[in-house]
């Protein structure tokens, strides 16, 4: 069953690679401008993240006595500090509009939504009913971010306020259903909000499983 449910999870990834290269080269094609800016800024939104998970590493009671929690600590807010100045640094540029600012987002949201189709459709191991959300919401993602796109173009100009507001509910949608969906596999619930946390673990390098005791088990993966 694990090596089913692994060889899934392997395919959906897959997808979801496929997706996004053809995506990227499709979206290049008609934004260069922003294609060029997706590998400069999607490494410092990933430091920014990166950063918030090294702090609650630093904060988490597992690793209490570690000498090495001031350093995660410490790495963690020198990785927001520099993520957040120079995102700033390009977001303030002359040249840099409020659509482009959409078009950039609305890439990532594509693919996330695209993501939770696949992993709705294809990993049978997550609660059904989340399934189903995620799959609807994924539908709802990849529309709401397509619209964003088109809107580039002239005639759709005034939609540019509720494209920020849209694409700003999506994703945290997405975030909190994704969630719910991961979890699912091990019988949690985002009811009790103290399990959210797990799914930061889940998304990082820990390795999650539960024991014949039923209690969840964290290991880091090396």
């Amino acid at each position: 069953m694990i090596n089913i449910t692994h060889k899934k999870k392997l395919r959906a990834d897959e997808y979801i690679s496929g997706f996004l290269i053809i995506t990227y080269f499709a979206f290049a094609l008609f934004f260069r401008v922003e294609a060029l800016l997706v590998l400069i800024v999607y490494p410092f939104v990933a430091l920014f993240f990166y950063g918030i998970i090294k702090i609650m590493t630093g904060f988490s009671k597992r690793n209490r006595g570690d000498g090495n929690n001031l350093n995660r600590v410490l790495l963690g807010i020198i990785s927001i500090f520099f993520s957040l100045a120079f995102l700033y640094f390009i977001v303030s540029q002359p040249n840099i509009s409020f659509q482009t600012i959409i078009n950039i987002s609305a890439l990532p949201i594509l693919i996330v939504g695209f993501a939770g189709i696949v992993k709705g459709r294809f990993i049978s191991i997550y609660s059904t009913k989340w399934r189903i959300l995620n799959i609807g919401i994924g539908v709802i993602s990849v529309g709401f971010s397509m619209l964003a796109l088109v809107s580039s173009y002239s005639i759709y100009q005034d939609l540019i306020l509720f494209n920020i507001i849209s694409l700003s509910i999506i994703l945290l949608v997405n975030i909190v259903s994704r969630a719910a969906l991961y979890l699912s596999e091990y019988g949690l619930s985002l009811i009790h909000l103290k399990n959210f946390k797990i799914f930061f673990y889940i998304i990082s390098d820990y390795f999650i499983f539960v024991n014949h005791e039923g209690n969840i088990i964290l290991e880091k993966m090396e």
